[in-house]
């Protein structure tokens, strides 16, 4: 005789029974998919390391070798002052003379077919607004004003008659000398010979007179304080003043012996002042006894 039993089996293999939420002990494994995936997403280490994929270089851009235009230079007088028909000078005032006394220069950049790119004025001593790189520049021997002021050019010496010494309303005798000069030098491998001509005169009487000559002046030995002469000068008041003058030279470069060139405006070389002392006169009547 056979006898059937029944069991009720409250969790069988590979199913879970419920929690109870109330019970804080946790006495079933729990292993859900979505937080093994939550897990190896947090873990940068798991099992191995995503190597970084290698960086494409950067391409290089093909240098320009074409080559750079070239321009060459140019410089002008805007004025001459020893010509006395400079009407250029003489109708745009601003434009006549620089700090120094000396005419304004004008300078001109051409291309490779001489068309003007780019005019500017400058002065004596300023630097110029070239904004070119250097390689671009047509390499020539080029003497300008400011190369020519670093030449050892010897201003003119003053002469007074009476010397250092005056009257009120006298006519005191002033003249200045005139001194050519010349100097040689080397340039990139080439001789330089360079000319410095006087031609004109600034005259500062130190009182508050001042006149521009292009002459210097010559000796007058048998001068008087009444004698007027073309260089001399009348003090109203007595006093000490100084006496100044301002040679402007011309210049003129040769490059190996090749024809002389003229170097655009003037150098100011201002001489050794001297004092003039004036003093004042009185008559007196003395009657005969």
């Amino acid at each position: 005789m056979l006898i059937a039993f029944c069991v009720s089996i409250p969790a069988v293999l590979g199913m879970q029974a419920p929690i109870d939420p109330a019970n804080k002990e946790d006495h079933g494994i729990r292993m859900l998919p979505e937080s093994i995936h939550e897990d190896h997403d947090n873990k940068e280490n798991f099992n191995y390391k995503v190597k970084p994929q290698n960086p494409q270089p950067k391409k290089q851009r093909p240098r320009d070798a074409s080559p750079k235009e070239k321009f060459s230079i140019r410089d002008y007088e805007s004025c001459d002052p020893n010509t006395s028909n400079a009407r250029f000078c003489r109708s745009i005032p601003e434009e006549g003379t620089c700090p120094d006394g000396s005419a304004p220069i004008y300078r001109q950049v051409l291309d490779a077919q001489g068309r003007v790119v780019r005019q500017y004025r400058y002065c004596p001593g300023e630097p110029p607004k070239i904004a070119l790189p250097k390689e671009t520049i047509t390499q020539e021997i080029i003497i300008d004003i400011n190369k020519f002021k670093e030449y050892p050019i010897i201003p003119s010496k003053i002469i007074s008659n009476p010397t250092k010494f005056s009257l009120k309303n006298g006519n005191t005798h002033f003249m200045a000398t005139e001194e050519f000069q010349s100097f040689s030098s080397s340039l990139s491998g080439s001789k330089i010979r360079i000319k410095a001509i006087p031609i004109q005169w600034n005259w500062n009487y130190g009182d508050e007179t001042t006149r521009n000559l292009n002459f210097p002046g010559e000796p007058a030995p048998n001068h008087t304080l009444r004698d007027e002469t073309p260089t001399s000068h009348s003090y109203s008041e007595t006093g000490k003043f100084k006496v100044e003058v301002t040679t402007l030279y011309r210049g003129e470069f040769s490059v190996d012996g090749g024809p002389w060139q003229a170097i655009p405006g003037q150098a100011a070389v201002a001489s050794t002042p001297i004092e003039i002392d004036v003093w004042r006169t009185e008559k007196e009547l003395i009657a005969n006894e």
